[in-house]
C-alpha cells in the first residue's frame, strides 16, 4: 500500500543520483541509464521509482565529514520538464541547489542573488536540454558535471577575486548543454552607472 503514495521531489532526486553513480560505476548502461534517469524525473508513485532500482545495489552514503553541516538544509530546486525554468532577480541562494532538465531549459541567474553560505553546490540532471547558471564577476567557479554526448563551458566570469562564493557545478549532462556565464551585458552596465 505504501509504494502508491506520491514520490517527492526529494525522492526523485535521490533516484537519479543512485543511476548516476550505476552508470558512472558501470553497473548499467548509457541507453539504461538515459531511460530510467526520464522514467525516474517523471515517477508519480514509490513503486513507480522502487521498479528503476531493484536491480541496482545502493551506494555506501557519503562519510559525515565531507558533507558541510550548511549542506544538510533542504535543496532549492529548479525543474523544467518540456519547458522553460527562470530564477531570476533578487532571491537568497542555499548552499544547494537541484537543477532537473527534461526536454527544456532552465536558467539560474546569481547575479543579484543573497548569498547564504560562501560556497554554493548545483546538482544538474540535465537530459536533452539547456541550463544557463550567471554569476557575479569574480566568482570561482568548478565545473565536474560528467557530459555524454553532451558540453559544459564556463565564459566572460573573469579573474577569481576572494570576496566572491564559490559555485560547484555537479551532476550528469546527456546530449545537452551546460553554461556557466558571467552577468548579462545590462548587468555590469548598471553596476558601472549607479
Amino acid at each position: 500500500m505504501s509504494g502508491q503514495l506520491r514520490a517527492s521531489d526529494a525522492d526523485r532526486d535521490k533516484v537519479t543520483e543512485l543511476l548516476h553513480i550505476a552508470y558512472a560505476e558501470g553497473r548499467i548502461s548509457y541507453d539504461e541509464h538515459s531511460e530510467r534517469t526520464e522514467a525516474a524525473l517523471t515517477a508519480r508513485t514509490f513503486d513507480d521509482l522502487a521498479s528503476l532500482t531493484t536491480d541496482l545495489v545502493p551506494a555506501p552514503p557519503r562519510p559525515p565529514a565531507l558533507v558541510p553541516v550548511t549542506a544538510r538544509s533542504e535543496p532549492d530546486r529548479v525543474t523544467a520538464m518540456l519547458a522553460e525554468t527562470k530564477r531570476v532577480g533578487r532571491w537568497s541562494v542555499p548552499p544547494t541547489i537541484q537543477v532537473n532538465v527534461l526536454l527544456g531549459s532552465a536558467i539560474v541567474d546569481l547575479t543579484e542573488a543573497t548569498f547564504t553560505s560562501r560556497r554554493v553546490e548545483i546538482n544538474c540532471t540535465q537530459f536533452m536540454g539547456g541550463i544557463v547558471i550567471r554569476v557575479p564577476p569574480g566568482t570561482t567557479v568548478r565545473v565536474e558535471a560528467a557530459n555524454v554526448l553532451a558540453d559544459s563551458s564556463v565564459k566572460d566570469i573573469g579573474d577569481p577575486e576572494d570576496a566572491q562564493p564559490t559555485v560547484v557545478v555537479r551532476g550528469t549532462n546527456i546530449l545537452g548543454d551546460i553554461s556557466v556565464r558571467g552577468p548579462k551585458r545590462a548587468s555590469i552596465w548598471k553596476r558601472h552607472v549607479a
